[in-house]
């Protein structure tokens, strides 16, 4: 030991353990925030880039492992394993900025996945995501909420080149197809490397989580697999084993789901409660509501070697009273269609509901917009408006904020649902450069 800060942590095991006069394995877990603080001692004297030195690092590897998961066990996750070519799912010869951050995503796993072994950083992890504005974990935070782990993180990324500051500069994406007349839509994306967590409501902190780098499968050969993501999680004995998760195990399983994810910092939550749909169907004559019809999106969001597009909507109603409740489901949104690739740019039909007959229409309003959904991506925004002296936010699951159908997200406000227009007229059409949808007055 050469410096004087591998000496003081050397005086600190020492001292502790002859104060204690316990067992190695009862006093390590005391020994975390001595080794941890001395380890970052280390690394601040050595370098601007706060990479530390060989002995501290093992010293905080031995640490970071020592307050151990309590419950390995495996709450309905099916062991289906899968053979893949990585080279295959972390390109994109359409996207070079999608294929950047599926690089970087997968980097930041590796970096990661071995501190679920570790109950605290679990706990940190899951209580920043509850407390964020789209369930997830900003890693960058963890400089201020958890340094040791911050710079574990980066001790596994040094190794590559990166830094999860450096990443975090470099984790944008240029919008795919862009309104040429708005130049505001060919902005750059900005994100940041984060940990969602999809199950967030249900996660039973004390179990194992699962982790995934979020590279879905190739599933052009097995539609059963379709949206499928790799996933990693340990044994008891700590062996490393791999998976593939659906959106259905994620809707089930209580063992926190860590998905490597671009965040994006513009989401907010609705500041008020969503209320349930009550709209007053029977309010006029006829039994009269509002359905979709006809609907055509341009483009294809999904990965080069993935399904159809999950063509979707969200949408929420400001009443009179200033009051916002939900019109599909508590989540506020539905799928519309499963679009494949051969349909892009096909006019299609499909009859769906877009909202009940909500009166008076001059004091009603409904904000909606459609999207193409990842299920296992954080929230992104797609848009807010304001009404009857209430804001609400519409967000959607999706790898970026450019996947919007409808509405650019910035121009929401004038985009509510006209019913009076359609009452009189039967039928609006509402068009942008990536899609066409058709809104039908339906007399029941």
């Amino acid at each position: 030991m050469d410096s004087v800060a591998d000496k003081l942590i050397l005086i600190e095991f020492c001292t502790l353990e002859k104060q204690s006069k316990m067992k190695t394995k009862v006093i390590t877990t005391k020994l975390a925030a001595a080794v941890l603080a001395a380890a970052m001692l280390v690394s601040l004297t050595t370098s601007c880039e706060k990479r530390i030195s060989p002995e501290s690092e093992k010293l905080i590897n031995q640490t970071l492992k020592s307050i151990q998961v309590s419950d390995y066990s495996l709450d309905n996750i099916p062991i289906q394993e899968y053979k893949y070519n990585l080279e295959l799912l972390l390109t994109n010869p359409f996207d070079k900025d999608d294929e950047k951050i599926k690089n970087y995503l997968y980097q930041l796993s590796l970096a990661t996945r071995e501190l679920i072994k570790d109950a605290n950083f679990n706990k940190i992890v899951i209580e920043m995501a509850k407390k964020s504005e789209n369930q997830t974990a900003n890693l960058l935070e963890l400089e201020i909420v958890a340094p040791e782990y911050y710079e574990a993180i980066n001790s596994k990324l040094s190794g590559k080149g990166y830094s999860l500051k450096k990443i975090a500069s470099d984790l944008t994406h240029k919008p795919s197809h862009p309104d040429p007349k708005c130049p505001e839509q060919a902005k750059i994306e900005q994100y940041v490397p984060a940990i969602f967590i999809p199950n967030l409501d249900m996660v039973n902190d004390a179990k194992q989580p699962i982790i995934s780098p979020n590279l879905v499968v190739d599933s052009r050969n097995d539609k059963s697999i379709e949206d499928n993501v790799i996933a990693w999680y340990y044994t008891e004995d700590g062996d490393l084993k791999e998976i593939i998760l659906s959106e259905e195990t994620s809707s089930k399983t209580s063992n926190p789901l860590f998905f490597l994810d671009n965040a994006s910092l513009k989401v907010k939550r609705n500041p008020v409660p969503i209320l349930p749909s009550n709209g007053n169907l029977k309010a006029i004559a006829t039994t009269t509501s509002f359905h979709s019809c006809e609907y055509k999106i341009n483009f294809h969001f999904e990965s080069w070697w993935a399904g159809a597009s999950e063509f979707c909507i969200v949408a929420y109603r400001i009443n009179p009273a200033g009051e916002v409740s939900w019109i599909y489901d508590a989540y506020g949104w539905k799928e519309i269609a499963q679009v494949s690739r051969s349909d892009i740019g096909v006019m299609l039909e499909q009859w769906s509901l877009h909202a009940g007959n909500y009166t008076p229409y001059d004091q009603n309003y409904v904000f909606w917009n459609t999207f193409e959904r990842d299920w296992n991506f954080s929230p992104k925004s797609l848009g807010s408006a304001t009404a009857n002296g209430l804001t609400i936010y519409l967000v959607g699951n999706m790898a970026y904020e450019d996947e919007w159908y409808a509405w650019d997200p910035t121009t929401l406000q004038s985009h509510n649902t006209d019913f009076d227009y359609i009452y009189s007229n039967w039928a609006i059409w509402c068009t942008s450069t990536k899609s066409e949808y058709r809104i039908w007055r339906v007399e029941l």
